[in-house]
């Protein structure tokens, strides 16, 4: 049996490490916890005892066995009284707490050739509310169907009263008339909401006369004394704070002496009184200051207290929850300060308690998914989003079997069906998620369908998409059309009952209020992957060269993506929280805290952060007021300088040293304009010259030794590598510009890597001194421009081989171009979070070094280790046989190595040089190149041909053969061999 103590204990040191789903920093105070559970007992009988469950109302004694296991080797088997009654059970007061709730479940199957009958879980109850004094609980169904052929589960939820005195928990059968025999196993209680008011973490109430571990916050002094006035709760200490000269001032407790959890929710209530009158009101807030590896303070309030009074006790009271992300806090100090700077109050009866616990470990989580097919003809769940549409179990129509839903009366595009993935879809999980639409009526037209979270966190509402946006598209054609998302990021936290998921329509404008059908839904829950932790770095194994960076999310700041970032990545962009509307939305209210977590895990893992952007030229992700009224009025010009400045004096500013270089201005050029440059909304208002004023605003507020760079993309194109190089070199000139960024969102087949060498060496040479840096990398498997091919969730071997083999000709010119070249970026690090799956058009890609299971691929070794490539090993040899007359037969054959198929092996040449002997001109009479000899599996050869009519060459005549190849399109060579006609051979 687990002690109590043990249940704690071992509860302690799972919250400690539990998994973070909050987000923020560990300064992040009053982040509610989405979900509230905590394992607070297991009963697994893998030691081979009952574990302290006894025999209930004539039972035989329970007893562990190996004759049979939900999981493991054991289970409890407990016989029925004579008349079926009775069961195992075990004294669980000490365990569940009153007014906390709970799930309670198990697992029970029948004994080898007992009749098939029905168990449950029931709690005897001891409470002086129950007639008689005993009342009987069924946890869950009364009765579940229970067989001897497999387990079943049985149990479900459970609220404590708060008058209860006594609590045996037992399992029973439930229709049994004679003795039978059952097994229980792996009974898991779960605690999903604590009681009223939390449980207990400290009570100081100062009695003993000492100062209970509280210390001053500055220079003000600490005594216990005694009040003039009582505390509600009758106490006659208190904790004096004197000699205060400044506001922030006040008594303050070490947090982490309490062994509090990271991620679970704490209130804390706390009596104060003035030590004399002030007639200025003034009022006490609760605060914290939090140290870790990315930051030695920062500050957050709980609550603020009304007006305090030297007769009457004011209480204050707040919440504050904190992460071990991006490292667990160094210090975590509670302080009182108070709006006066000098006057002395008391604080008495401060309570700090826990009111919900951690989230859950992912294996304590409820992944049974959602599944809704209407086939038992009601809504499944799923309502109407604005209450106004209507939504209906319709038959007749289905995708599969008989019903399916119907939206119509629509009012808004947002208006559409919605289900609560509530304790279904939990922030840091992964999920696939799919269902069929059918657009109604059938009148050909075409629609985008999109499906979104609908997400509620302290108040505030948020809309993440889930399909890409814009959506699926889906004609009105009669038919059904699935929407499939796989592998969903689940990464926004959710107050309890705030999360749901819905479908709506996206038109490019107005509105679109087509009636819909949605059938046979799933969310299916993805087990987490595991890193590959044997395999090189590749930021430590291109150390010698540059940096390697990666584009993150918030996704990618915890759990198996942080480690993937970690292992591989010596450098960060963020993908999208810097940027101009998502740090000022409304000018002059900013918000940092997405971007602040990515970069505090930069701090802790000791990687370097690049800013991206501060201004994009042509508007995108920048709020409208940025451009003011669009006009170049002297005074909108004016107004829109000042905000250009005052933004970026902001942001670098914020970030400071942590940011060492910043994309000023993203993707300014446009080689169609005759000044080279991207007549955008800024661009409209100030003329070329908003470049000088964001560029000179990040050089006057950033710290000195700040990089300042232009970032813009297709810089291999003949005509914007001109511009890239006049407006750089412009920029440069008037010591603005530190380097420039060559996004390089690549295809498959598009730039060559020496188009792409000729673009960093001709910036290099025409602007002497910039710096450069590839800053957006990524390689479509799709070919430019084709917005048709779809290899869905299948691609083929061979295309991710030839990625493989692209990414290593790019590295391996990156790496002779170190000296012009101070960083690579990644746009992304997984195959599971590509901004590619919805640009150009909406299909699986796959650009990025690692697959959608966080596993290494072909890239990966492309960039790391080539040996490892498909077709590494490839050789060539050549035969030579006579034929009839002057002829000669030579047959070239490739023979694979034994890494992976060498795929699309193709000779692409036949040259013969004469080295020696008098001149002659050998011919080749058949075969020609280029010579497909296809895929070749491992160790496998195969051979192409040439007849070769050597009339007129003297017998001393000596040759060089060469024969150039090409595997997987970008694993190339030439074979080379000397041929003497004379010997034949």
């Amino acid at each position: 049996m687990l002690r109590l103590s043990e249940v704690i204990r071992k509860s302690l040191r799972q919250n400690q490490i539990a998994f973070q789903l909050c987000f923020v920093f560990a300064f992040a105070i009053s982040c509610v916890a989405p979900l509230r559970a905590q394992v607070v007992a297991t009963y697994d009988f893998e030691d081979g005892t009952a574990q302290g469950w006894t025999s209930f109302n004539g039972a035989t004694a329970p007893a562990s066995t190996t004759a049979a296991a939900y999981s493991g080797s054991h289970s409890l088997l407990t016989s029925t009284g004579s008349s079926g009654q009775g069961g195992p059970s075990i004294n669980v007061g000490s365990v569940l707490q009153a007014g906390a709730k709970y799930t309670i479940t198990g697992y029970v199957r029948l004994t080898s050739g007992e009749t098939a009958t029905n168990a449950n879980f029931t709690i005897r109850r001891t409470d002086a509310s129950c007639s008689g004094g005993t009342c009987y609980d069924t946890i869950g169904a009364y009765q579940t169907a229970v067989n001897d052929s497999g387990w079943v589960a049985i149990g479900g939820s459970y609220t404590v009263t708060t008058t209860e005195t006594g609590l045996t928990l037992y399992a029973q059968l439930v229709g049994a008339s004679t003795t039978q025999s059952f097994y229980l196993d792996d009974v898991v209680i779960t605690q999903t909401a604590p009681p009223p008011g939390g449980t207990t973490v400290a009570h100081y109430t100062w009695s003993d006369g000492g100062l209970d571990g509280w210390f001053p916050f500055g220079s003000a002094t600490l005594t216990n004394a005694t009040p003039a006035v009582q505390d509600p709760a009758g106490d006659t200490n208190a904790l004096l704070t004197t000699n205060r000269t400044a506001g922030y001032m006040g008594p303050a407790l070490d947090l982490l002496s309490l062994n509090l959890s990271a991620g679970a929710t704490y209130q804390v209530t706390a009596y104060v009184l003035l030590a004399a009158a002030d007639s200025a009101n003034p009022t006490v807030t609760l605060s914290t200051k939090t140290a870790d590896c990315a930051t030695t303070g920062a500050y957050a309030n709980l609550a603020t207290s009304g007006p305090l009074s030297s007769t009457t006790w004011t209480k204050v009271q707040g919440t504050f929850s904190f992460s071990n992300l991006p490292g667990p806090p160094t210090s975590l100090t509670l302080y009182a300060q108070s709006s006066s700077a000098t006057d002395s109050f008391y604080i008495s009866n401060v309570t700090i308690s826990q009111v919900a616990p951690p989230p859950p470990d992912p294996s304590q989580q409820d992944n049974s998914g959602i599944s809704t097919t209407f086939e038992d003809g009601g809504l499944d769940g799923w309502s109407s989003r604005s209450g106004s549409s209507t939504v209906s179990n319709v038959s007749g129509v289905a995708h599969t079997g008989n019903n399916s839903l119907l939206t119509t009366g629509r009012i808004a595009n947002w208006d559409g069906p919605q289900i609560s993935v509530s304790n279904k879809m939990y922030p840091g999980s992964v999920y696939n998620i799919s269902g069929w639409i059918m657009l109604q009526p059938t009148d050909g037209t075409n629609h985008t369908i999109n499906v979104s979270l609908q997400t509620t966190l302290n108040g505030n509402t948020s809309y993440p998409g889930v399909s890409g946006y814009p959506g699926i598209p889906v004609p009105a054609d009669g038919a059904w059309h699935q929407i499939s998302v796989m592998a969903y990021n689940m990464s926004s936290p959710y107050d309890q009952g705030a999360a749901f998921l819905y479908f709506q329509t996206v038109p490019s404008s107005g509105n679109d209020l087509v009636s819909f059908y949605i059938d046979d839904f799933q969310v299916s829950y993805v087990n987490p992957p595991q890193i590959q932790k044997d395999i090189p770095s590749i930021y430590q194994t291109l150390s010698q060269f540059f940096p390697i960076g990666a584009a993150v999310d918030m996704t990618d700041i915890s759990g198996p993506h942080a480690q993937l970032l970690t292992m591989h990545f010596n450098s960060i962009t963020s993908g999208n929280d810097m940027k101009w509307s998502s740090v000022e939305s409304t000018k002059g209210t900013f918000n940092y805290a997405n971007a602040d977590a990515q970069v505090g895990l930069a701090q802790c893992a000791g990687m370097r952060v690049r800013g991206h952007n501060l201004v994009w030229a042509n508007g995108s992700q920048v709020p409208a007021y940025a451009a003011g009224d669009g006009t170049n009025s002297a005074a909108n010009q004016a107004l829109v300088t000042d905000n250009i400045r005052e933004h970026i004096k902001n942001e670098v500013q914020h970030f400071g040293t942590k940011v060492y270089a910043w994309d000023v201005v993203n993707e300014p050029l446009d080689p169609s304009q005759p000044d080279c440059l991207v007549h955008g909304p800024f661009y409209n208002v100030l003329g070329p010259s908003y470049l000088d004023v964001a560029l000179q605003a990040a050089r006057d507020f950033a710290p000195a030794g700040t990089k300042l760079f232009i970032n813009d993309y297709s810089t291999t194109n003949s005509d914007r590598l001109a511009c890239l190089v006049k407006v750089a070199a412009d920029l440069k000139s008037k010591g603005l510009l530190d380097g420039v960024g060559h996004e390089m969102h690549n295809a498959i087949n598009y730039p060559s890597v020496p188009a792409i060498v000729n673009a960093i060496e001709t910036v290099a040479n025409q602007v002497p001194g910039i710096d450069q840096q590839v800053t957006e990398l990524d390689v479509s498997i799709y070919n430019a421009g084709d917005t048709k091919t779809n290899y869905g969730n299948n691609p083929p071997p061979a295309v991710l081989a030839e990625q493989g083999w692209l990414y290593k000709s790019y590295f391996d010119a990156f790496k002779d171009l170190k000296d012009k070249l101070s960083s690579v970026t990644m746009w992304g690090m997984a195959d599971d979070d590509t901004w590619l799956d919805s640009f150009p058009v909406t299909r699986k890609d796959r650009p990025l070094p690692f697959d959608t299971g966080l596993q290494a691929k072909p890239a990966y070794w492309g960039i790391v280790d080539p040996t490892k490539l498909p077709g590494y090993g490839l050789k060539f040899s050549a035969t030579q046989k006579s034929g009839t007359g002057n002829t000669r037969t030579i047959t070239i054959t490739a023979t694979n190595g034994n890494v992976g198929p060498a795929y699309a092996t193709t000779l692409n040449g036949f040259t013969l040089t004469q080295t020696a002997g008098p001149s002659c001109t050998p011919r080749v009479t058949t075969g020609s190149t280029p010579a497909v000899l296809g895929d070749l599996a491992v160790n496998a050869s195969a051979s192409a041909s040439f007849t070769v009519n050597i009339s007129g060459c003297n017998p001393l005549a000596q040759f060089k053969l060469s024969v150039p190849w090409s595997s997987a399109v970008y694993d190339t060579g030439t074979f080379v061999t000397n041929l003497d006609f004379n010997r034949g051979r």
